[in-house]
């Protein structure tokens, strides 16, 4: 049977209820490699008489499928099932090109080393490239939660981080509720150390700014548990000095999984302007969150029916990206703040003149933006710019390639512009 046919059937059993787990996962596979991409209609949709979706095109490659929104929520929850515990927030049915990444790290979880050791597993990347979806669709992987069988204890800390009242949350959902009225750290991690100890969890820590935020969460996990851990800050990663830990580069998509992701976001402007959008994606180096910002504003300009070419310039350059809102799955506190104000996070805790000199980069910069010591050197006007290039790459705003290079995101060259632009308005 052709897959799209294939396919047609298991999303019919889906939302009737009567699918099985090797139909959910062959859904899964085909969502996570981009063979399959969903998107939410505007409007209600027919499959064989149900109001429920469309497979909207199938060949070799991709297939298309759309969803109302009811039928949307539904796949999505079949999909990613809520695991026992906190479960992390439920992912997009637009997260594709990851099955490699998912692989390396679901394989280190679930290939436990006899002894007592916990797995422990690091993934580190650029600001927007994904690390907090990553870490929901592995929450709620299959695999992990027949392993993991007692389910997942999630948390996300930020720059600020109440680790009490994270690490009471999940005393509460253990059975313990007397966690807060413990006077010190050290007496709440020890206590969830042991209602730990007979049980078999995932626990996953998002968003994890410093090392000694991640230390409570490294002492709370039995033997028989694993840790997950994810963080933009390339200081953090290296913080762990255990043998054992699986320290893991959360790359950029593929060139085909962005125009993709692209496409399913905007598919009338993509394919009315298949060419330019492939040098937007290109442009925009492949980074999640700025493909799923270009696809917001593109769909909303061609609603409006008026042209997009100049909107797709202004989105090639960086400019509009950095003003936008971020996607809604990043809401802080029921706001939805800019992309600029998330990339602010990092740049506000640099010390004035590295903030300075991560400015200037944005104006020097080339594509793709790489540097060597000498071009930093020139640059800054800097003898000595070794400390400043540490500073960057430890709060991960540049990156080590080797060989004395490094590497800047070109979304992050913008948000440098946005520095200067910002100075020259004032």
């Amino acid at each position: 049977m052709p897959l799209a046919s294939q396919l047609q059937d298991v999303l019919h059993r889906l939302l009737a209820n009567k699918d099985s787990t090797s139909d959910r996962r062959l859904v899964q596979a085909g969502l996570l490699k981009g063979d399959v991409v969903f998107a939410e209609s505007d409007r209600n949709v027919v499959v064989g008489g149900d109001v429920s979706g469309i497979v909207v095109s199938g060949n070799r490659n991709r297939i298309v499928v759309q969803l109302n929104e009811a039928s949307y929520q539904t796949v999505r929850d079949k999909l990613f099932p809520a695991p026992p515990g906190i479960p992390p927030p439920v992912p997009s049915l637009l997260f594709l090109g990851r099955d490699r990444d998912l692989l390396t790290i679901r394989d280190f979880l679930l290939h436990r080393t006899s002894g007592p050791s916990a797995p422990i597993a690091i993934v580190e990347g650029w600001p927007g490239v994904g690390k907090t979806s990553f870490a929901n669709v592995l929450g709620r992987d299959h695999d992990i939660l027949a392993t993991y069988s007692d389910g997942v204890l999630w948390t996300s800390i930020g720059q600020s981080p109440n680790l009490f009242s994270s690490l009471a949350a999940w005393g509460r959902t253990l059975g313990a509720d007397d966690l807060l009225r413990l006077p010190v750290l050290d007496e709440l991690t020890s206590r969830l150390n042991k209602l730990l100890s007979s049980r078999r969890m995932l626990l996953i820590v998002d968003d994890v700014w410093d090392i000694g935020s991640a230390t409570p969460f490294l002492k709370v996990c039995s033997d028989s548990c694993a840790v997950l851990f994810t963080t933009r800050q390339t200081q953090v990663a290296q913080g762990f000095t255990n043998a054992k830990v699986k320290h893991y580069r959360l790359p950029v998509l593929g060139e085909d999984d962005a125009i993709r992701l692209l496409w399913a976001l905007a598919p009338e402007t993509v394919e009315k302007n298949e060419q330019v959008c492939r040098l937007l994606v290109r442009d925009l180096e492949c980074l999640p969150l700025a493909l799923h910002v270009a696809g917001r504003l593109l769909r909303s300009e061609a609603k409006l029916g008026w042209g997009v070419e100049q909107l797709l310039e202004d989105i090639r350059s960086g400019a509009a990206i950095v003003r936008a809102q971020a996607p809604e799955d990043r809401a802080e506190e029921g706001e939805l703040p800019t992309v600029k104000a998330l990339l602010q996070k990092s740049t506000n805790l640099l010390d004035q003149r590295t903030r300075d000199y991560f400015a200037f980069l944005g104006v020097c910069a080339a594509k793709p933006a790489t540097f060597d010591l000498d071009a930093l050197k020139a640059v800054w006007e800097e003898q000595e710019p070794k400390p400043y290039v540490r500073a960057l790459v430890n709060h991960g705003l540049l990156e080590a390639l080797g060989n004395g290079r490094f590497q800047m995101h070109a979304l992050l060259v913008a948000h440098a512009k946005s520095f200067l632009e910002d100075d020259t308005a004032s």
